[in-house]
């Protein structure tokens, strides 16, 4: 795509000669007038084929405006490419969805497929074959990259591509609803099945003689700030299968020393950076657990409860001698800020590689402290309160198989029941 400044009647205008030959013209801030509610100045862009057609909307679109009661109740802007038109799609969506995840996923979808790929195209330009076409190309690229037997999927090669899909549809459809166009162009597009090769991802746990010689690998290291801090956010992790994240979102107040439970009720999230408004990631809190069920009340150990309390004080005592602010979390920053999970995750990855064991994340706290307490017996329905899985089913599914002996248990307990009722008669 070309991009060239002309003058025109003594204006700026942008002209966009598209790879194919297409040309648009395009000039910005073109004075509409003054909104009678808010007396502000209201300007548009405004998008043609030619010239002609380029002064004869401007002279529309004025009145248009005065048609309108000279107000602008909504956005009037025209849209010229599938990258613009994405754009304001997402300040729209962003408005009303509060996940980070959500969020920071969707803006993946946008940075890492939908624009490179089409962001220079024009809205009434895309068809339905380009569309299938490179969802056929996204199809194939994540069967090479399951066959490669690659743990990850390079970036652009994930198996998200139905979801991509579904995105770039909503964005036509506010093309549609917002801007004129007249078709959407991704709704007659097929997804490729997903490729079953990679099979269900297998629950990884430190097994008994693993995590014995993690315990006594972490023994060994030097008694230090940030040694302390590790070995605490390791063995709370295990001792609570709390997610990371719950973890560093802690403070004193969610600590019942009394009762030695811990109350989890948000979590950190990382808010992704937005390389269109040139906006930095960041931590931030989420008022509130991964889900619903994951506000509970987590009873633990008192000596993890009182280790806590005095990494706590520690920490304060740094911010104090810093010239700073006490802080209520129990993991901040020497700043007095959010933790953020990666720098623990690298050092993590670090320790396991000096203490023989593979690299893992903090997940693996989670599942192991599951899979111990399956073994000494605990019922599904205490292990769902305690992970604060949303359904039964979710941690049925994904820890059935760390405990295969309770499948026979339940046969034992069906065939001695019927010998019980067959001795009845």
């Amino acid at each position: 795509m070309k991009k060239e400044v002309i003058i025109h009647k003594n204006k700026k205008v942008t002209k966009i000669t598209s790879d194919k030959g297409d040309v648009r013209y395009v000039m910005r801030g073109v004075f509409l007038g003054k909104d009678k509610k808010t007396g502000k100045q209201v300007t548009t862009s405004i998008t043609a084929p030619t010239l002609k057609k380029l002064d004869r909307s401007i002279i529309q679109a004025k009145i248009d405006f005065e048609q309108r009661g000279s107000t602008r109740k909504e956005k009037v802007s025209e849209i010229s490419t599938i990258g613009e038109l994405a754009e304001e799609w997402f300040n729209s969506y962003q408005n009303w969805v509060t996940s980070y995840n959500t969020l920071n996923r969707v803006r993946g979808y946008l940075d890492t497929y939908i624009i490179p790929r089409f962001g220079d195209y024009f809205c009434d330009k895309l068809t339905s074959v380009e569309i299938q076409n490179w969802i056929n190309e996204l199809a194939e690229k994540h069967k090479l990259s399951i066959k490669s037997g690659a743990k990850k999927s390079k970036k652009g090669s994930a198996k998200d591509y139905g979801a991509v899909l579904h995105k770039l549809s909503d964005i036509l459809d506010f093309g549609i609803t917002h801007y004129g166009l007249t078709t959407n162009p991704a709704r007659s597009v097929k997804v490729p099945p997903q490729n079953t090769l990679a099979g269900k991802k297998r629950i990884k746990v430190l097994h008994d003689d693993e995590l014995s010689k993690w315990l006594n690998y972490l023994d060994t290291l030097p008694d230090n700030r940030a040694n302390r801090k590790f070995i605490l956010i390791c063995d709370t992790l295990l001792a609570s299968a709390l997610r990371i994240n719950e973890l560093l979102a802690l403070t004193i107040q969610d600590l019942d020393t009394e009762k030695n439970t811990i109350n989890v009720n948000k979590t950190l999230m990382w808010k992704a950076r937005n390389k269109s408004t040139n906006t930095k990631g960041k931590v931030v809190c989420k008022p509130t657990p991964k889900t619903d069920s994951g506000n509970r009340i987590v009873p633990v150990s008192h000596e993890i409860i009182n280790r806590l309390v005095r990494f706590h004080d520690e920490m304060n005592e740094v911010l104090t001698y810093r010239g700073l602010p006490k802080s209520d979390l129990i993991f901040p920053t020497i700043y007095g800020n959010y933790m953020t999970d990666r720098n623990e995750r690298a050092t993590l990855i670090k320790r396991l590689r000096e203490a023989g064991l593979p690299s893992y994340g903090f997940h693996i706290f989670r599942h192991t402290h599951a899979s111990l307490l399956l073994n000494a017996g605990t019922n599904w329905k205490e292990l769902q309160e305690r992970m604060g899985h949303k359904s039964i089913t979710t941690t049925m599914d994904t820890y059935a198989e760390l405990a295969p002996h309770k499948k026979f248990e339940a046969v034992d307990t069906f065939q001695s029941k019927l010998e019980e009722l067959a001795n009845k008669h």
